[in-house]
């Protein structure tokens, strides 16, 4: 699964939370071009077991994303369940 941000530097500190948080492995990837509806955006790729989680810790630390989404570009919607 992918949560899209809009920055480097918001996926870069969202990889670190989860990391921190959860124990999990993430990394940082440029957005797929069939997500990205334009501009500049970068994502944190995870295990789909760990979405819930995830969620949590984008909520907790008011992490601005602009969607969770699967792999093939469905949109599993946004920050707060």
């Amino acid at each position: 699964m992918l949560v899209v941000v809009g920055s480097i530097t918001t996926a870069t500190r969202l990889a670190r939370l989860i990391e921190k948080n959860i124990k999990s492995p993430v990394s940082v990837v440029h957005t797929p071009s069939y997500i990205n509806k334009g501009g500049c955006s970068y994502s944190v790729r995870f295990k789909g077991q760990y979405e819930q989680r995830i969620r949590g810790v984008v909520s907790d630390y008011n992490v601005p994303v602009k969607g969770f989404y699967y792999e093939d570009g469905r949109h599993v919607g946004n920050a707060v369940p």
